[in-house]
């Protein structure tokens, strides 16, 4: 099993003080030492990553966070949607040079988003898994074995292909979508909304194009919220992004220098 060990931060005011986090993993006779990054790939969090940008939907806050995660205090639920754990081993077991360290990245993400919140149950709005069972989903089931306390559910997306409870097995509570007050979790939009709700769902990889005045062009991953329907951006590090193009009224948040920015 695989032991992540994160010590203690100092919260001064100033840069927080970030110790390793290390991942023991034991296979049989060998043993595998595996460090994650000294901080995630977007910086120093407590100085870049506490903030959020609030978002009401209809009598509900939510906060968007910079790292592709919702947040609803109310109900102290962490939210996110296409993490793709085992996209990268399912890349190198084809002959595809994939770094190790973006499945190491989207654990640490993990770790930093539940030091912030303090859930008590993340929601994952499927394709939480990319392939079939390869050893980056070890890495997140010993991950989540430190973090008892946390209910983890699981909304099937299209890339849940496994049978015989490989996910329950997990310690995941699997489910086809989620209904909480007037709000209903599920993984790819469906086309008719039913009356008085107001659907969350992942699975399209958002993302806009902005330019600017000197014909300057950027694509940037985003939150999607229409009038029925919100999308959330891919949480996984090795994903790619879809161009959308919203409608007026629509309100979209890009994910820019570590922070939520609305454009829309």
């Amino acid at each position: 099993m695989s032991v992540y060990i994160c010590a203690p931060f100092e919260r001064n005011g100033s840069i927080a003080q970030l110790v390793q986090s290390i991942c023991l993993t034991s296979r049989g006779s060998q043993v595998r030492i595996l460090l994650l990054p000294q901080k995630s790939p977007y910086g120093d969090f407590f100085l870049h990553m506490t903030s959020t940008t609030p978002l009401q939907i209809g009598f509900h806050q939510f906060e968007l966070h910079p790292l592709r995660a919702l947040w609803w205090a109310h109900n102290s639920t962490l939210i996110c949607a296409d993490v793709h754990i085992g996209k990268g081993a399912h890349f190198r077991q084809s002959g595809i040079p994939i770094p190790k360290s973006v499945n190491a990245s989207n654990l640490w993400n993990l770790v930093i988003l539940i030091e912030r919140f303090r859930p008590n149950r993340i929601l994952f709005l499927g394709d939480l898994f990319h392939s079939r069972v390869n050893s980056e989903w070890e890495e997140l089931t010993d991950f989540f074995e430190q973090f008892p306390e946390i209910d983890k559910i699981l909304l099937k997306g299209n890339h849940e292909i496994e049978i015989n409870n490989e996910y329950e097995k997990r310690g995941f509570t699997v489910l086809p979508s989620l209904a909480i007050d007037d709000i209903v979790f599920i993984h790819e939009a469906p086309e008719h909304n039913l009356d008085n709700t107001y659907t969350i769902c992942g699975h399209i990889h958002p993302a806009v194009r902005l330019s600017g005045q000197a014909n300057q062009n950027l694509r940037l991953p985003c939150f999607w919220f229409g009038e029925k329907i919100g999308v959330l951006p891919a949480f996984g590090e090795f994903t790619g992004h879809h161009t959308v193009q919203p409608k007026k009224g629509d309100r979209v948040f890009v994910i820019a220098e570590n922070r939520v920015v609305p454009v829309y």
